[in-house]
C-alpha cells in the first residue's frame, strides 16, 4: 500500500466511490439526453426590431451558446475587451454573468463560442495580450481557465471556419481541449463540447468526417444555413461519424418556420440524431420556441431510455495489482470498455466485441501501469458510463 495511511485511504475511497459518474443515459440533471439537444445562439451584436435578455430570448432551450465577443473577454474584461459583448440589454459584464447564472439555475446548459483561427493549426495556436504564446497544451489549458474555474459555464462550442487548417496541429489541439470538455474528458457528465461546421471551412471535415476527431465532442452542427435539404446536410455528416453526433442548424433568413420546424421534426431511420440548433439571435423568439417545439424522438428511442444498463464499481478497489468489473446488458449490443488515466489518455481495451445481453466479468492488470487514480468507460450503442477506480503500487 506504499506509504498511504489508513486515514488517507478512506479518504480516497470515499472520494471514488462520491465522485464515479453516474450512467449517461439516467436522469441525473446533468447532460440533456443524447436526442434532446435544443441549442439556441444568442448573439450579442444581433440587429433586429426586438432584442431579448438571455433570460428571456427563448423559453424552449435547454443549451444555450453565448457567440460573439471572446470567453477570455468574459473571463477577463480588464486586458480582452472588444465591446461586442455589449447591447441594448447589458452594458456591464457582471450583468451576462448574472443571467447566466439564472439560465443555469433553470438547468439551461450555457456554452461560450470559440472562434478558431489559423494559428490554431500552427504549433503555436494563442497569443496572449502581453505577447506570451501559448503552445496547444498551455492554450487548452488556458481555455478550460476560463471557462471552467473563472466563469463556471457548462462548456465551450468551437466555431470551424476561421481559416484554420485540418492539419495533425490542429487535431492534437482538438483533443487536447477534449481532455478538459465533452465526452473524453474527466467531466464527461458535466461538460459540453461541440462544433459548428459547414462544407465551405475545410477543417469541419476533419471534425464531421473523422469518427477519431469527433468522438471528442458530444456532438457537431451543421450550419450551411442556406441549403434547404435538410436531410443531405444531416447525412453528408452522419454517414461518418453517426446521427447521434450530428445535427442540422436553421436560420430564419432561409428557413421559415414552416420548414425549419419540419427539419426539426425530421429524423433518421436510426438511431435519433443529435437534436436541433436555432440560430435566432436574440430577437426571434417566437422563431425559435416554434422550432424546439416540433423536435421529435422516435418512439424506439423512447424505449431504449427506459432500458437500464448496469456498470458496477470495480472489486477490490483500492487494488494492487489487478481487479475485476462487472457489467449487465439488458439487451445485445456491441460493448466497448477502455481505461484511461485522469489526462484522458487510453491505457487499456478491455472489452470490444458484439455481447448477448446478460452479465458479464472483465479482470483488469495494472501492473505496468504507475499507482493512481484511473477512469474505466463501458459504450454500448448510446449508454455510456464511467467509474474511477484506484491502483496502488
Amino acid at each position: 500500500m506504499g506509504d498511504l495511511t489508513l486515514k488517507q485511504l478512506l479518504v480516497l475511497m470515499f472520494f471514488l466511490t462520491a465522485s464515479s459518474f453516474p450512467a449517461a443515459n439516467k436522469s441525473n440533471g446533468d447532460l440533456p439526453s443524447t436526442d434532446n439537444n435544443k441549442v439556441a445562439y444568442y448573439v450579442f451584436d444581433s440587429g433586429g426590431p426586438d432584442h431579448y435578455s438571455l433570460t428571456n430570448f427563448t423559453d424552449k432551450a435547454n443549451i444555450v451558446v453565448l457567440f460573439e465577443g471572446t470567453l477570455w473577454e468574459l473571463a477577463d474584461s480588464v486586458n480582452y475587451h472588444t465591446g461586442w459583448m455589449r447591447n441594448v440589454n447589458y452594458h456591464y459584464y457582471s450583468e451576462i454573468l448574472r443571467d447566466i447564472k439564472i439560465l443555469q439555475s433553470r438547468g439551461v446548459k450555457v456554452l461560450m463560442n470559440v472562434d478558431d483561427a489559423a494559428s490554431w493549426s500552427t504549433s503555436t495556436p494563442f497569443t496572449t495580450y502581453d505577447g506570451k504564446k501559448y503552445d496547444y497544451k498551455q492554450f487548452a489549458e488556458f481555455i478550460k481557465t476560463c471557462a471552467i474555474d473563472k466563469l463556471h459555464l457548462d462548456g465551450i462550442s468551437l466555431d470551424i471556419e476561421h481559416k484554420a487548417t485540418g492539419n495533425t496541429e490542429y487535431i492534437t489541439l482538438l483533443k487536447e481541449i477534449g481532455k478538459y470538455f465533452g465526452p473524453m474528458s474527466s467531466n464527461n457528465t458535466s461538460q459540453i463540447y461541440t462544433a459548428a461546421i459547414y462544407s465551405g471551412g475545410a477543417p469541419g471535415y476533419v471534425i464531421g468526417k473523422s469518427p477519431d476527431v469527433a468522438a471528442y465532442f458530444n456532438f457537431v452542427m451543421d450550419m450551411a444555413y442556406f441549403n434547404k435539404d435538410y436531410a443531405a446536410r444531416f447525412n453528408s455528416w452522419a454517414s461518418y461519424i453517426g446521427s447521434s453526433k450530428t445535427m442540422i442548424g436553421v436560420l430564419n433568413d432561409y428557413y421559415d418556420v414552416s420548414l425549419a420546424s419540419a427539419a426539426a421534426a425530421w429524423q433518421p431511420a436510426s438511431p435519433s440524431k443529435a437534436g436541433i440548433m436555432v440560430y435566432a439571435a436574440n430577437n426571434l423568439k417566437s422563431y425559435t420556441d416554434a422550432v424546439f417545439s416540433a423536435l421529435t424522438v422516435t418512439s424506439v428511442e423512447q424505449e431504449n431510455k427506459e432500458i437500464q444498463f448496469t456498470l458496477a464499481q470495480n472489486y477490490p478497489n483500492p487494488f494492487n495489482p489487478s481487479t475485476e468489473i462487472k457489467y449487465s446488458l439488458p439487451k445485445d449490443g456491441f460493448a466497448k470498455m477502455k481505461v484511461y488515466d485522469l489526462l484522458g489518455n487510453e491505457v487499456a481495451t478491455l472489452v470490444n466485441e458484439e455481447k448477448a445481453a446478460g452479465t458479464y466479468t472483465v479482470a483488469f492488470d495494472g501492473s505496468k501501469l504507475s499507482s493512481g487514480v484511473y477512469m474505466y468507460r463501458l459504450t454500448v450503442d448510446k449508454y455510456i458510463s464511467t467509474k474511477k477506480m484506484l491502483l496502488i503500487r
